[in-house]
């Protein structure tokens, strides 16, 4: 049994007719006429039988028509308050710092056309963000595309290379870009875990065979460029935040083979759509 029987059901009981009620909610007369017939087998009664003048309810019609009617209007009311609640609830953003700090205040202003406020939590990776997203805490996050899960709506936004970053008198100052390999070497801050660059850091100079030579590991903040402006070393980020460093002392070049990509994730098809038509 579900709602579009009982709207089937209820108007032809209203209209006494089957084609009236079927061109009042805009249905085709053998799509009323299987609701109802679905409708009879699962409470196995007859609820109407046919007349010269079109149909009336029989005696368990009657009976289950003044039980009925006031529950779907219950079920509109609540549906109705549902859908008001969720225009005025806050519509709950995950998202990773990087992108929090670079990209989505840029957005904001696509953010409103969905006319319903939103929250934004930071999270330090996206492991993170995805559990927040199943657990329900979250509507929409912002992650790494290979944290994205076959059961999840995602789309993906954008790719963009790591850069490393160096102090300005660095002898890879004149270079135009780094391979990861090159860096393998070099004295590296990173920042604390959990970090998603850090883990895929680590991780990539592992698959060439170095161990990566960490020096320091940095709370989140821009002070771990105070670390490479000093000489300490050197350290890696996205290509979203080194475009956003150029005030500072450093010296930025794109490492061509390290690279990620950010994706959407929702667990609501309808919403995933909306936010990445906006964005």
């Amino acid at each position: 049994m579900n709602i579009e029987w009982l709207n089937s059901f209820v108007e032809a009981a209203r209209f006494k007719s089957f084609s009236k009620a079927s061109k009042a909610i805009n249905l085709s007369q053998p799509a009323l006429s299987k609701h109802i017939r679905n409708l009879e087998n699962e409470l196995d009664v007859t609820l109407f039988f046919r007349t010269s003048t079109g149909i009336e309810l029989t005696e368990a019609g009657e009976r289950f028509y003044s039980r009925i009617v006031p529950v779907i209007s219950e079920f509109t009311a609540i549906r109705q308050e549902l859908r008001q609640f969720c225009h005025n609830h806050p519509i709950a953003i995950g998202s990773l710092p990087s992108i929090a700090t670079y990209y989505l205040p840029s957005k904001t202003q696509a953010l409103q056309e969905l006319n319903r406020p939103h929250t934004l939590m930071i999270q330090n990776t996206s492991g993170e963000l995805i559990d927040s997203l199943l657990e329900g805490r979250l509507e929409a996050v912002f992650v790494d595309t290979q944290y994205t899960e076959e059961t999840l709506w995602s789309s993906e936004l954008f790719t963009e290379s790591y850069y490393a970053v160096f102090p300005i008198n660095h002898r890879f100052r004149s270079k135009k870009a780094v391979k990861l390999e090159e860096l393998c070497e070099e004295s590296l801050i990173v920042h604390q875990a959990p970090c998603d660059s850090r883990k895929h850091i680590i991780s990539q100079m592992e698959l060439l065979g170095h161990k990566p030579n960490i020096i320091n590991e940095v709370a989140f903040g821009d002070f771990i460029y105070g670390y490479v402006m000093s000489g300490m070393g050197i350290t890696i980020v996205p290509e979203i935040v080194a475009k956003n460093i150029s005030h500072l002392q450093l010296s930025c070049l794109p490492i061509i083979d390290f690279m990620r990509s950010i994706s959407l994730t929702t667990k609501s098809s309808k919403l995933g759509v909306q936010l990445s038509k906006l964005l």
